[in-house]
């Protein structure tokens, strides 16, 4: 476009100019440069267990890749139904068994979950994390009604496109043969990624791992979903051995960063770890740290020829055993930039040390720009120079009185003596931050993919093969910590679980600082494509029992979170090993977590009041997973023990309900059940403003009544 402006520019004939600009602006208004790609594939998917009515477009339980679609003309009482194919053709009856109900994303769904258990092996008001069995999309939407706003983090690790049949598309494996893989890739990441953006807090952080595949279009569509937001890339070594791939042994892969451009920085620092007293004092290179807001020089600058002695550093000004809280650092600044005479002219003065006593004394004046330093030894006291080797005039990190004052603390000391400079590096003490910025680059052991990855997943679950390429679950905790480290009441969210390594991340954070972070995870149940063939010629289908138990959710992921927290096998055998912090694996974690299915409801019992049984779940997670939850109750409210939601039923019992508040301090969400807009808003204003308000059943169908085809 910028070419086109600039040739425009040329034409001599205004009147022809005019025309070609205003078709220039017409073509900017309808299409857009940069990440183009098809965005109207029809995504699909198969709603399990959902009833089959009128209208409803289905497809054989015998045809899982969807290749023929029907619509519903009737149905009758024999369990039969009359369908049409979509793409013209005669009316078949089929038997409603072996049929399965189809929803276009963007068609109005209304999800609701059920459980199917837990495990307490936290305190009772601890909060339970959420691991769920359903399509990503239509979890998303759920809680988008559940969290909008609220999350602190969202980890993702969706598939990496390789062409390697790796995922599908509407119920259709994505390979290398499919010229649209790239445009499919793109349109279902940026379907789940626009319900994600609006999921985070004001600072919350999303995490997105990939490879080399779709590295590049992923960035330019982060880029177009999170304009405002800085996006940061950090490569980690998963394979220190390599890939066997061409050209390149491929070690690493990405973890993009998009953080919100606050002004300030969100990702938390690197906690720094201090050494014991012995060891710090036995290692004297240990001490020395260099200053990251200056451009670290080569540690050697000062060694001219090897020519130099090691500093004795003795009689500490603080007491011995505080000695890892402290660390050396060099006076003169060392930088590229802000370091030299004629920038900082008040900083270039004397330091004054007494080389019999090894002391540093004092400082003397600083002597105006153009006047040569002096190095006349007073009273037995050597003037130090901050000047480098190469004798350019470099100055010291603070003002003469701020030097005179850690001086007097016994902070600044001697350090190394170049013997054929006849000069010391004069270093001072000071006390170690907490913690240190994150580099981009991690190449860690424990990030090792296949040790602690693959190898960890087969220990958990004493079995291999139930999940390929597990992340290492310390990689994951790693880039977690990078944003909810400081967070011990975060909320994070993962809805490409996998096996379920986010959570275990998640258990292991916890455990370190006795935080309440609570994940919430999200996978499918998808059958190994091999699996799921030699199960069909069997005539077992999506959706039979004896199918679902081959599924990732009913294989890795359910079974990898009970082995983390219980510290058992899914055999009950213990697990072996420990962690590589020396936890036994046995010991599992003091986290509650409850398993849930994704099913679908009819807005219509919804909007009658027949289905709460089946929201209640969604409403108690909402509320934070803590304590109890209960059925419809007979008394008009439902208040359950140690939860921290409330459900009015009936208007008439507001006030008991109102009073009965005042006793639970804890409650968060109070959900009215009212069809008067202005009843709601009563009762709502006369509600402590602490807590969140909503109302049933209409803000619950309103929410997904809005997701339509045109709006995403």
């Amino acid at each position: 476009m910028a070419r086109l402006d600039d040739l425009v520019g040329q034409i001599k004939d205004s009147h022809l100019k005019q025309r070609f600009e205003a078709a220039l602006t017409d073509l900017r208004r309808r299409h857009r440069f940069g990440l183009v790609f098809e965005e109207h594939i029809p995504e699909s998917t198969c709603l399990l267990g959902f009833p089959l009515v009128v209208g409803a477009t289905v497809q054989r339980r015998a045809d899982p890749e969807g290749k023929k679609l029907y619509k519903v003309k009737s149905l009758d009482c024999r369990g039969k139904a009359t369908v049409e194919p979509e793409d013209g053709g005669d009316t078949e009856c089929l038997p409603v068994n072996d049929l399965m109900t189809v929803k276009r994303f963007g068609d109005p769904i209304y999800p609701a979950l059920t459980s199917l258990g837990e495990v307490r092996h936290g305190p009772d008001d601890k909060p339970h994390h959420a691991i769920i069995n359903g399509e990503n999309f239509h979890a998303l939407q759920l809680l988008v009604y559940l969290y909008e706003g609220q999350v602190d983090c969202i980890y993702l690790d969706p598939p990496y496109n390789t062409g390697a049949r790796d995922w599908k598309y509407n119920n259709r494996y994505v390979d290398l043969k499919d010229a649209w893989r790239h445009s499919k890739w793109l349109s279902f990441m940026e379907k789940r990624l626009v319900l994600a953006k609006r999921l985070l807090k004001p600072d919350g952080v999303l995490i997105v791992t990939i490879d080399e595949h779709e590295v590049h279009h992923l960035g330019m569509l982060l880029e177009k979903l999170f304009p405002d937001y800085l996006r940061h890339m950090v490569s980690i070594v998963i394979n220190p051995k390599g890939t066997g791939k061409l050209n390149f042994a491929r070690v690493d892969e990405y973890a993009i960063f998009c953080v919100p451009n606050a002004g300030k920085s969100i990702i938390a620092g690197a906690p720094t770890v201090a050494a014991s007293a012995k060891a710090a004092a036995a290692a004297a290179p240990g001490l020395f740290t260099t200053d990251e807001a200056e451009e670290e020089e080569d540690d050697e600058e000062d060694d001219e020829d090897g020519d130099t002695e090691e500093p004795e550093v003795a009689n500490y000004p603080f007491p011995e055993e505080e000695l890892p809280e402290w660390e050396l650092r060099h006076a003169r600044r060392r930088g590229g930039e802000s370091s030299y005479r004629e920038q900082r002219k008040n900083q270039f003065y004397p330091i004054c040390v007494d080389p019999k006593k090894n002391k540093v004394v004092r400082v003397g004046e600083a002597p105006p720009l153009g006047v040569a330093p002096d190095f006349s030894v007073v009273d037995g006291l050597k003037p130090v120079w901050p000047i480098d080797k190469e004798g350019h005039h470099r100055c010291w990190r603070y003002i003469p009185s701020k030097m005179q004052e850690r001086i007097d603390k016994g902070l600044v000391i001697m350090g190394r003596y170049n013997k054929a400079q006849d000069l010391w590096t004069i270093n001072y003490w000071v006390r170690r931050t907490a913690s240190k910025k994150l580099k981009t680059v991690w190449w860690e052991k424990p990030h090792d993919a296949g040790t602690h990855g693959t190898t960890l997943l087969h220990k958990l679950l004493g079995r291999r093969n139930a999940f390929p390429f597990p992340k290492s679950v310390y990689a994951v905790k790693d880039c977690l910590a990078a944003v909810v480290r400081n967070r011990p009441e975060a909320l994070i969210l993962d809805f490409f679980a996998g096996s379920g390594t986010t959570f275990h991340a998640t258990c292991m954070l916890n455990d370190e600082d006795g935080g309440r972070r609570r994940s919430v995870l999200v996978t499918n149940n998808e059958v190994a494509e091999k699996t799921a063939k030699r199960l069909n010629k069997q005539g077992i289908y999506r959706g039979d029992k004896e199918f679902e138990k081959h599924g990732i959710f009913e294989q890795a992921t359910r079974p990898r979170c009970e082995a983390a927290v219980t510290g058992k096998r899914p055999d009950g055998e213990p697990i072996p090993g420990n962690y590589a912090d020396g936890k036994p694996m046995s010991k599992g974690y003091k986290e509650n977590v409850e398993f849930f299915r994704i099913d679908y409801l009819d807005p219509d019992d919804v909007d009658l009041g027949n289905q709460f049984d089946a929201i209640v779940p969604s409403l108690w997670l909402a509320a934070g997973g803590v304590g109890t939850r209960e059925a419809c109750p007979c008394k008009g409210f439902s208040l359950p023990a140690g939860a921290r939601y409330a459900v009015l039923f009936n208007e008439s019992a507001f006030r008991r309900l109102r009073k009965a508040l005042d006793g639970h301090p804890d409650v968060t969400h109070v959900w009215i059940v009212t069809d008067s807009e202005d009843a709601y808003a009563e009762m709502r204003s006369a509600l402590p403003p602490r807590l969140s308000t909503s109302m049933l059943y209409r803000d619950y169908l309103a929410n997904f009544r809005i997701n339509t085809r045109q709006s995403i």
